[in-house]
């Protein structure tokens, strides 16, 4: 994974994050828990590698900030995610379904941004 360079696993988080989304609806018709726990695993592992390279570069504080939320997010999603083992029927599972597909769509959000400005930050397109 420290062969891809900084940007590289920015946007490959953006993905992640996406393919996390579906893998929550999906495990809900097909039951694939496993899958989905892995999934969450890696994004949260990856959440936290970029954020300590990112503070580790002269990019604007801005976008060390708005990294800095997406573990803290990632890893909400992760105890969110226990509950929906935990509760597999009735309002609680899916009122907690519906936060942890949030979540997701915000780290989708934040991780775009994140990468995005990092980004244009490293090719100077930007003052």
């Amino acid at each position: 994974m420290n062969a891809l360079k900084l940007w590289g696993r920015l946007y490959l988080l953006i993905w992640l994050a996406f393919i996390q989304f579906f893998v929550t609806v999906f495990s809900e018709i097909f039951g694939v828990i496993y899958v989905h726990s892995v999934v969450g695993i890696a994004v949260v592992v990856l959440a936290v590698m970029n954020y300590r390279e990112l503070v580790k570069t002269s990019a604007p504080d801005r976008v060390k900030r708005i990294s800095k939320v997406i573990p803290v997010m990632a890893g909400l999603n992760g105890v969110l995610g226990i509950f929906l083992y935990v509760f597999t029927d009735g309002t609680v599972h899916w009122t907690t379904t519906i936060l942890h597909l949030a979540i997701s769509l915000a780290i989708i959000a934040q991780a775009s941004s994140t990468a995005t400005a990092y980004d244009m930050w490293e090719e100077k397109e930007f003052k």
